[in-house]
């Protein structure tokens, strides 16, 4: 019973990692009606630039997660105005999404010249001793995985419900030109929206690498997880994202058990798509916000 349960766990961390990177997509999604797949691959980048500096500058592993916070809160808003937002203006939504893919696989050419191929992980933020509770070994590490999604979804729901920003962003949201007309700033809105993106990715990135192997290969895994998981749980409903994602990592871990990874991983997605076909939408979509 306790390696079920230990299995669950591991399962909940991974999709701790699948929901942040879902949430940073649900959110760009619902601002600016984009669907960014380089958002998994943000995510590898973050950790391997927290590992980066680790080891550079002799910093504590928990002092790089506000560095790269910022770093990428400024990279993504800098990446939306440079490259997004004009290719935006130009294609279609299907050339677009073609254009994020490219973004992804750019981010894991970096990383591969950067980083090479090799796997690289930190120390964990507070210890690599694990709590023993009856009779499962909790890494401490998971601790600070599952309050940074909590932190994130906290964070925006306070800012999209008590703030002058957050108010903007809803009503950019719902109808950009409405929203135009009133005075909002619609294109500073969706900025913003990659910047929040770009530190749910930060805070995947950085909070995970403690306890697994990242390279450039767990790019692509990466990007597709989110994007199904943002899919499984409705596109542009951030409770969805957090949803699909949990429970994506969930069923890998429950199938990782007893199957390989691999297997687990592609045995958890067949699922999720299957759900797909009775209710396209997603769990908490609209068919409107579909049509959309």
């Amino acid at each position: 019973m306790s390696d079920y349960l230990q299995s669950v766990l591991g399962g909940l961390a991974d999709g701790c990692v699948y929901a942040l990177i879902a949430l940073g997509m649900s959110v760009i999604y619902s601002i600016s009606r984009i669907i960014s797949l380089a958002q998994g691959g943000f995510v590898v980048l973050a950790a391997l630039t927290a590992v980066s500096l680790q080891s550079a500058f002799g910093i504590s592993p928990l002092a790089t997660l506000p560095i790269v916070i910022v770093i990428f809160s400024v990279g993504m808003v800098g990446l939306a105005r440079i490259v997004i937002q004009p290719a935006a203006k130009r294609a279609t939504p299907e050339r677009l999404l073609l254009v994020t893919v490219g973004v992804l696989q750019a981010v894991g050419g970096l990383l591969l010249i950067g980083w090479g191929n090799l796997p690289y992980t930190m120390p964990a933020f507070t210890g690599d001793t694990p709590l023993e509770v009856a009779g499962l070994s909790l890494p401490t590490q998971y601790f600070w995985l599952f309050g940074g999604l909590i932190v994130s979804i906290v964070g925006l729901w306070l800012l999209f419900t008590k703030t002058e920003i957050g108010l903007a962003m809803r009503a950019t949201a719902s109808n950009p030109g409405a929203a135009a007309l009133q005075g909002i700033r619609v294109e500073r809105m969706r900025l913003i929206a990659f910047g929040l993106a770009g530190a749910m990715a930060a805070v995947a990135g950085t909070t995970i690498v403690p306890i697994t192997f990242l390279q450039f290969t767990t790019v692509t895994p990466y990007a597709v997880a989110g994007f199904i998981a943002a899919v499984v749980g409705g596109l542009g409903s951030n409770l969805g994202a957090v949803t699909g994602g949990l429970l994506l990592g969930l069923l890998q871990g429950v199938f990782g058990r007893y199957w390989n990874a691999d297997l687990a991983q592609l045995t958890a997605i067949a699922l999720l798509v299957a759900l797909l076909v009775v209710r396209p939408q997603g769990i908490f979509g609209t068919p409107e916000r579909v049509r959309r």
